[in-house]
C-alpha cells in the first residue's frame, strides 16, 4: 500500500483518512515539565464515526497533578491513553499530529510532509536525512549490526568505575560491545569493519589515546609502509 500524505488536513481525518466537512478538530496546548506535551502543543482532526469511537473524556483535556511534583507540574488526565491512539493511527494522521501541526519551543523541527512518511517507513533516502541533520536508516542499520560483532572496539574503563565500548575509528556503544542509547555514525560504510576474531580487550581511561594512536598505526601499518619506505 502506497503512504501518500494527507493533501487537504483540514477535511481529513487522521483515523480514517476520508475527506468529508463532518470534521472535529481537537487542539491539544502545550503543557510544562511532566507532561508528555511539555513545551508543544498539536491539533487532532477526526471524522464524527471516529471521534466517537474513542472515549470522548479524553478530548476534554482535563488537567490533573503529575505524579512526582503535583505541587508544581500539571498534565492531561488520558495522556497515556491518547499517545496509545496516536501510536496506533496510519502514519498518514501521524504526520499531522508530529510533524505539520506541533507548535512551541519543544516542537520538533518540521519535515516536508512525505518526507516524514518517508523517514517513518524507513525508505527516505541517506542523502535527505543528511539534509535534515537527522540519523539515515543506513546509519542507523549499520550501527545496530556492525558495532556489536566488530573486530576494533574495546571496553573502555573509567577512574571512577563506570564504564563503557570504545571503537578507535569511532563508533561507541556499552559496556560489553552493545550498542548504545545514542546512534554512532561511524560505522556507517567504514572501511575498517572486520567481525571479531579475539577476545574483546579492557583498557583504562588513561590508556585509552595511547592504544588508539599504537592501534590505528598498526592496522595502516602496510599502507603506510608502501607510502613512505
Amino acid at each position: 500500500m502506497e503512504h501518500i500524505a494527507i493533501k487537504n488536513p483540514d477535511i481529513t481525518c487522521c483515523k480514517c483518512l476520508k475527506e468529508t466537512n463532518d470534521i472535529i478538530k481537537i487542539h491539544i496546548g502545550q503543557m510544562g515539565y511532566g507532561s508528555g506535551f511539555d513545551g508543544w502543543s498539536t491539533q487532532v482532526n477526526l471524522c464524527s464515526d471516529c471521534y466517537n469511537s474513542t472515549n470522548t473524556e479524553w478530548w476534554k483535556l482535563e488537567e490533573i497533578s503529575c505524579d512526582f511534583d503535583p505541587e508544581n507540574f500539571t498534565e492531561y488526565k488520558y495522556e497515556n491513553e491518547i499517545f496509545a491512539f496516536f501510536k496506533a493511527l496510519p502514519i498518514e494522521g501521524r504526520e499531522l499530529i508530529y510533524n505539520r501541526y506541533p507548535s512551541g519551543w519543544n516542537a520538533d523541527h518540521i519535515l516536508e510532509p512525505q518526507d516524514y512518511i518517508d523517514y517513518g517507513l524507513g525508505i527516505l533516502s541517506h542523502e535527505k536525512c543528511k539534509e535534515y541533520g537527522m540519523y539515515s536508516h543506513q546509519e542507523i542499520n549499520a550501527y545496530k549490526e556492525r558495532f556489536p560483532i566488530c573486530q576494533h572496539p574495546v571496553n573502555k574503563i573509567y577512574s571512577d568505575d563506570s564504564k563503557g565500548c570504545w571503537c578507535p575509528f569511532g563508533a561507541n556503544g556499552a559496556y560489553g560491545q552493545k550498542c548504545g542509547l545514542n546512534i554512532s555514525q561511524d560505522c556507517y560504510e567504514c572501511s575498517y569493519f572486520i567481525e571479531r576474531t579475539t577476545p574483546i580487550k579492557d583498557i583504562s581511561d588513561n590508556d585509552y589515546n595511547h592504544y588508539k594512536i599504537y592501534y590505528i598505526a598498526k592496522i595502516n601499518a602496510d599502507k603506510y609502509k608502501e607510502k613512505f619506505e
